[in-house]
């Protein structure tokens, strides 16, 4: 499935440089209502949602994507408005977790505290569920281990692998080349695409530039 990872220009090139995804533990995430869209209006219902998303904390991080690269509000927030690039992937889609938006907080089974079954329906909706202002983003979300990533200070860093295999850059409207030449040549001889987006003629999403001419180096 592929799936987009929009950066900054600089932090885009470090990822294509070094080969790699920054991966967020979840206490870092820009959400504060991550893993915490239960509808915590019982104290029990409080006291268990705070453990789960601590040991969730501990352990996982978590490398976001974004099913398209054409909507104008992900370059804006997260490339620098429009100065950056966006990273396409191919992953497997039974790693992804599908971000489901909704209105309201879940309400959690009365058995939820009992029943295996319902606890990990309840666990798996969590780790898929954001407020219904988030969903510009067409999330999907693929789980990492933080023991499994490479450290460095406080950041943590996942490899580009078979699970992750870059296909496709595409620059920004207003990227402006870094003259990474040999870092494109490299990536090309991967098998990596190169595009450039431009704002529609028509309607309110990006869209390739066709023009040769028009188009951007890295």
């Amino acid at each position: 499935m592929r799936v987009y990872k929009f950066y900054p220009a600089k932090w885009g090139l470090e990822a294509l440089s070094k080969r790699r995804l920054k991966v967020s533990p979840i206490d870092e995430l820009n959400d504060p209502f991550e893993y915490l869209s239960l509808d915590l209006g019982h104290k029990s219902v409080r006291a268990w949602a705070t453990q789960f998303r601590k040991i969730v904390s501990q352990d996982n991080g978590i490398i976001s994507f974004s099913r398209h690269w054409y909507q104008p509000l992900m370059w804006a927030h997260y490339a620098e408005s429009h100065k950056g690039i966006a990273l396409g992937f191919d992953v497997p889609e039974r790693l992804l977790f599908k971000i489901d938006y909704v209105e309201n907080r879940i309400k959690p089974d009365k058995d939820f505290g009992h029943s295996k079954a319902s606890m990990q329906a309840l666990v798996n909706k969590l780790l898929g569920t954001k407020h219904i202002e988030w969903s510009y983003e067409d999330e999907y979300r693929l789980v990492r281990p933080l023991e499994n990533c490479v450290s460095e200070g406080d950041k943590f860093f996942s490899g580009f692998n078979h699970t992750t295999v870059l296909k496709e850059v595409v620059l920004g409207a207003r990227y402006e080349s870094s003259h990474s030449d040999q870092l494109a040549y490299e990536l090309k001889s991967e098998g990596v695409s190169f595009q450039t987006a431009r704002a529609e003629f028509k309607g309110f999403r990006m869209t390739p530039q066709k023009l040769s001419k028009l188009q951007k180096q890295l």
